[in-house]
């Protein structure tokens, strides 16, 4: 079988938003180029704008490069400046909801490598809202009501 190989200038990038400054384009190379748990996106955030809402996710490992621009990356409450050559690393264990936020003049461009489950949860703590991708929904944290059919619980 020959290699999957693609030219990533040759992938595409779509725009995507959440409101009026989180917003980018997101070319994405891992489902071009055919990979099946392995997530590859280069975002590309416009002065002014951030990359997301600030999230955390639950299951998914990120790793982050920036790869062009100046910007901030938003951690937890810290905002620490990033520039070309940074990586980023987060774990699911990791508390700290993140996002970049490109605060040059040129555009910021990330890297964004992931897994790709399709049990994922991301957590939006300023919206209030946990998105559930085998829902395909967002649901709203107050209106979670704890359970005890957990793992944890069932294994007592």
């Amino acid at each position: 079988m020959p290699p999957r190989r693609i030219n990533i200038a040759a992938v595409p990038p779509f725009p995507y938003s959440f409101g009026d400054t989180k917003r980018a384009t997101m070319a994405d190379i891992g489902r071009a180029i055919g990979t099946q748990t392995i997530g590859l996106t280069i975002q590309t955030v416009s002065p002014g704008c951030r990359a997301s809402r600030r999230h955390r996710h639950v299951f998914q490992e990120e790793l982050l490069i920036v790869t062009a621009g100046t910007g901030t990356l938003l951690h937890g409450d810290e905002r620490i400046a990033v520039s070309p050559g940074d990586a980023i690393s987060y774990r699911p264990d990791d508390p700290e909801p993140h996002t970049f936020e490109n605060t040059g003049t040129t555009d910021l461009v990330i890297w964004a490598f992931g897994n790709r489950f399709p049990h994922e949860v991301c957590l939006y703590p300023d919206e209030g809202v946990a998105f559930v991708e085998g829902l395909g929904a967002e649901i709203p944290l107050a209106t979670a009501a704890p359970s005890d059919w957990t793992e944890e619980k069932r294994k007592r």
